[in-house]
C-alpha cells in the first residue's frame, strides 16, 4: 500500500460498551492505513432529558406517529457530535458508524473527494437505495462518480463524507430535532440547503456481523404504531408502474438535497 497523505479526517461512532464494533473499526481502518478518532457518543436518552438535548417529541408524534426510542435519540446526538467536530476542521470528514465496511476502493474514493474542488457538501459512500439522476453527475475516476439522488429517500448513515461547510449546516439545523438521524439527513422529510450526492457505485458496505448487534431497530419497532400495507411488487402492472416512476425520477431535475 502506498504511503498516501490522508487529506481528510475520519470520525468513528461506537459506544464504549460496543467493544466488538470498536475492535472492528480499529482493525479495518488500521489495515487500510487510515487514521481516525472516536467521536464522543451519547448513551440512550431517557424521557426526562428529551427537552434538555433538543428532542421535540410532540413534533415527532405528529410527523412519525411515535416517539423516537432512547437509542435513536442517542444515535442522533452522536452524529451531531461528529458534525460539531467536522465543522471545526479545514478538510472533509469521513463519518463512520460501527457497522461500516470499507476496502481499498473506499479509501481511494475518500482521497479523490478530499482533493477535488469543494463542489459537494455531503457524499454518501453507502445508502439503502440510489436511483442516480442523469443530471449533474461528476466523474471521480474510471469506476466511481458522484450522482444526485433521483429518489426521495436513501437512509443509512453508515459511511458518508461531509465538508466543514456541510457539517455546519447540519449542525445549525439540528439544535432541535424530531427525526432519526438517517431520516433527518437522507430520508427526504425536510428540505436542506445542502449539496448532497451519492457515490455510484457504492464505495462502502455494511459488516453483517456488526449490523446484527444494533438494537436501534428493536426500539424503533417497539415504538412504531402505524402499520403500512405492503404492495405486491411481483405483479406485472405494479412492476410497470415502478419502472415508469423510476424513469421519470431519473430525468426530473434533482433536488439539491434529500
Amino acid at each position: 500500500m502506498s504511503a498516501q497523505i490522508q487529506r481528510y479526517n475520519t470520525l468513528a461512532i461506537a459506544q464504549p460498551a460496543e467493544v466488538q464494533r470498536r475492535r472492528h473499526l480499529d482493525e479495518m481502518l488500521s489495515s487500510l492505513g487510515m487514521q481516525y478518532q472516536l467521536v464522543k457518543t451519547s448513551p440512550p436518552v431517557p424521557q426526562s432529558q428529551w427537552h434538555q438535548v433538543g428532542f421535540d417529541h410532540e413534533k415527532s408524534r405528529s410527523i412519525l406517529g411515535r416517539d423516537l426510542s432512547s437509542g435513536e435519540i442517542g444515535c442522533f446526538l452522536s452524529h451531531r457530535n461528529a458534525w460539531e467536530v467536522a465543522a471545526k476542521t479545514d478538510s472533509p470528514s469521513l463519518i463512520l458508524e460501527g457497522d461500516a465496511k470499507l476496502d481499498q476502493n473506499s479509501r481511494n474514493v475518500c482521497q479523490l473527494l478530499a482533493q477535488r474542488p469543494r463542489n459537494w457538501e455531503l457524499a454518501m459512500l453507502y445508502y439503502s437505495k440510489c436511483i442516480p439522476s442523469v443530471w449533474q453527475q461528476q466523474r471521480l475516476d474510471d469506476t466511481f462518480r458522484l450522482a444526485k439522488f433521483a429518489n426521495r429517500r436513501a437512509y443509512c448513515l453508515a459511511a458518508y463524507m461531509v465538508t466543514p461547510e456541510g457539517a455546519q449546516k447540519l449542525l445549525d439545523m439540528s439544535e432541535t430535532f424530531y427525526l432519526p438521524a438517517d431520516d433527518f439527513v437522507s430520508g427526504g422529510w425536510i428540505r436542506k440547503d445542502l449539496d448532497m450526492y451519492a457515490v455510484v457505485p457504492q464505495a462502502a458496505g455494511l459488516c453483517e456481523i456488526q449490523s446484527c448487534h444494533s438494537n436501534l431497530e428493536v426500539g424503533r419497532q417497539k415504538n412504531k404504531k402505524r402499520k403500512h400495507k405492503k404492495k405486491d411488487n411481483t405483479r406485472l402492472l405494479r412492476r410497470l408502474e415502478l419502472y415508469l416512476r423510476e424513469l421519470g425520477q431519473r430525468y426530473r431535475w434533482p433536488r439539491k438535497s434529500l
